[in-house]
């Protein structure tokens, strides 16, 4: 058999298949072009193999494919071997696990992308993915109504992944790269103004758990910083305390993890007035109900805890606060985060020190999601400049 020849479809009387015999290949546009090459012995079995691959509308094509593939067999590039994505993305995530190069939470979330990824796509073999396959993918995912932040994730995950395959020379490059997202419109944060905040403190003081969302509207931490606290990170003389775990929830358990950004880590956090004293009061509260539960009372160690000692889960503070908030205007328990940053900005903080604070990876961030509120403060200081020039005479 030649190296490159044209064959077609077309069959005999007999139902069989002319290949390369048909008579209407003396006409050059019909059939297409194939090529063979010998690739020495399989190492398993021993026995010869070959590279193949058909489709090719003309010689010229098939020529230059073929050359491409002599190439890879003298380097000793060529992947014989051609593993489905579905298996790939498992044995992926699977070995991330074992290393423990993710956080729980993450692998869970990775998980999940991979089950929507491997359901559109994970039947075809990593190294012929192209990107025309994960703009399908994209597509579908938005025909069935996910949001952009879904998608964005989804293909974050599937991008990583095959840049670990680049990495190991399993594919030549990542299709995942450089693909068109849909765009993601960001909304204008809209905490509570300084009276509601104050509204509605006033009904949690009522809870146990108030000096909980006290201290979270007072230092801007978040939800599974607020639960992982411990009596230990505080320091009441010095006034500050020092965030160095979360508590996060992943599938049915609760577990405790290093923060979300590098910055967040270990950062501290300075205590005002009203902080040091609702958490002096909450200490207060705490012992007294550990005197009242005597031997069966489970000390964690954990600031804020159930009556008898338990730590907190994390969905338990979101779920009172959606509770104790009834009748106002609704906030979501990350909103409290976002109104410590509208409070120091609006007071006249630095951008910087709130960014610090808050523990966001770069100042960036703080000033994507706060910018607006350094502008309503630019136009107030536009406005305190002109009220201190005298108005013109002539009008």
């Amino acid at each position: 058999m030649a190296d490159i020849t044209r064959r077609c479809g077309c069959r005999d009387e007999n139902g069989k298949q002319y290949g390369a015999r048909c008579p209407k290949l003396k006409n050059s546009r019909h059939g297409t072009w194939s090529f063979r090459l010998s690739a020495g012995f399989d190492p398993k079995t021993g026995r010869r193999r070959y590279v193949t691959k058909a489709g090719f509308s003309s010689f010229e094509d098939a020529k230059t494919e073929k050359i491409a593939a002599e190439k890879k067999l003298h380097t000793g590039t060529f992947r014989f071997e051609k593993q489905r994505l579905d298996e790939y993305l498992t044995q992926w995530i699977n070995k991330l696990e074992k290393n423990g190069d993710l956080k729980p939470s993450t692998v869970l979330g990775y998980r999940r992308y991979i089950v929507d990824i491997s359901e559109h796509i994970g039947h075809l073999h990593v190294s012929g993915l192209r990107k025309g396959h994960v703009a399908e993918l994209i597509d579908a995912m938005v025909a069935e109504g996910r949001g952009s932040t879904a998608i964005r994730r989804m293909h974050s995950t599937l991008r990583s992944a095959l840049n670990d395959a680049l990495e190991r020379d399993l594919i030549d490059y990542n299709p995942a790269a450089r693909v068109k997202l849909p765009k993601t419109e960001k909304q204008a944060v809209r905490p509570w103004e300084p009276e509601e905040a104050g509204q509605f403190l006033d009904i949690a003081s009522q809870h146990r758990l108030g000096a909980l969302f006290e201290i979270a509207i007072l230092t801007g931490l978040r939800r599974g910083e607020l639960v992982g606290l411990r009596w230990q990170d505080i320091d009441l003389p010095s006034r500050r305390l020092t965030v160095t775990v979360q508590v996060v929830r992943v599938g049915t358990r609760a577990l405790e993890g290093t923060i979300k950004t590098e910055a967040g880590q270990s950062r501290d956090v300075p205590l005002g007035d009203r902080a040091v004293g609702a958490l002096v009061a909450w200490q207060i509260q705490q012992s007294a109900e550990r005197e009242a539960w005597g031997e069966l009372y489970a000390d964690s160690g954990r600031v804020f805890t159930m009556e008898d000692g338990r730590e907190l889960r994390p969905e338990y503070p979101s779920r009172l606060f959606e509770h104790l908030q009834a009748g106002m205007r609704p906030q979501r328990f990350h909103d409290l985060r976002h109104l410590f940053a509208s409070l120091a900005l609006s007071s006249g903080e630095d951008m910087g020190v709130v960014s610090k604070i808050m523990g966001h990876s770069t100042s960036q961030i703080t000033r994507d999601l706060y910018g607006h509120l350094v502008g309503d403060k630019a136009r107030q200081a536009v406005a305190g400049v002109a009220s201190l020039i005298p108005a013109l005479t002539s009008r």
